[in-house]
């Protein structure tokens, strides 16, 4: 789990940044724009974390999340189309239910929300435990394998250097994201990571580093291909996010409602 909120932590970003100093990617004629937006990540066999909805706020307005939290959303999740969970505001704009449940494989969650009379809506498949084959350790200094595959599922892979008393050594995010093509239904994909520095490639190292892969619900790639049009993530989550594939639609809002799930840790050949 701490692997899973390193990597998430770059990806999604986190939301406890205290501010942004790049304000050179907006004009100080562009007028500022309220969005709403939200984050969960649903993640196989993990209790469920809730979702978070706060607000954008403007580039001259140091971020804390005390001013961007929405306390008043009215939300809930529906699973498999008939299952109404009530999610309720805690803190930090944070919204769970009254009671703790798991997340299980390949069901559908659904999220509904009205904030300001305006609808939001979300909607994710969780993917099953990635199922690993013919991992390479490449004289490239980087990891691939072979995962069996469905169709509604992307997969990307992280180096990993376990560590008896300090936290993993772990990539800061994936080579790429791969799906199976689109005429098929089943079979297996490819993945790889991302080179592994210079500072890690010892033969202790070597022999020691695995392979950790993360299934998403296949609306991710979109989300990966287009981050960085954002040109930085902490921006596009912060202060809006243009152009980038999100899976949440509403008027005024964005971000991701996505389901993943992970694989074990996993050594080469």
């Amino acid at each position: 789990m701490k692997i899973l909120k390193k990597i998430l932590s770059v990806i999604f970003i986190s939301i406890l940044i205290t501010g942004c100093d790049q304000v050179d990617i907006i004009t100080p004629d562009t007028p500022f724009k309220e969005n709403v937006v939200v984050r969960s990540e649903l993640i196989a066999g993990e209790f469920f974390e809730g979702v978070t909805f706060t607000k954008t706020l403007p580039l001259d307005v140091p971020y804390s999340i005390a001013d961007a939290e929405l306390k008043t959303v009215t939300a809930y999740l529906k699973i498999n189309h008939t299952q109404i969970v009530p999610i309720h505001y805690t803190n930090n704009g944070i919204y769970k239910p009254l009671y703790k449940f798991r997340i299980k494989s390949n069901d559908i969650y659904e999220l509904f929300a009205v904030y300001n009379d305006k609808p939001i809506y979300g909607k994710t498949v969780i993917p099953s435990t990635p199922i690993l084959s013919n991992v390479i350790y490449r004289d490239e200094f980087f990891l691939l394998c072979e995962v069996v595959a469905n169709q509604n599922e992307a997969f990307g892979a992280a180096w990993v250097i376990p560590q008896a008393s300090t936290p993993d050594i772990i990539a800061d995010d994936f080579y790429s994201i791969v799906s199976l093509l689109s005429e098929n239904s089943t079979g297996s994909v490819t993945v790889r990571t991302k080179v592994i520095p210079e500072a890690y490639r010892s033969n202790t190292q070597k022999s020691i580093t695995q392979i950790k892969v993360y299934a998403f619900d296949k609306a991710y790639i979109n989300y990966f291909n287009t981050k960085s049009n954002g040109k930085s993530v902490e921006d596009a989550f912060v202060h809006g996010g243009n152009n980038i594939g999100w899976n949440v639609n509403g008027e005024n809002a964005f971000g991701l409602f996505i389901g993943l799930a992970q694989s074990p840790l996993t050594p080469h050949n």
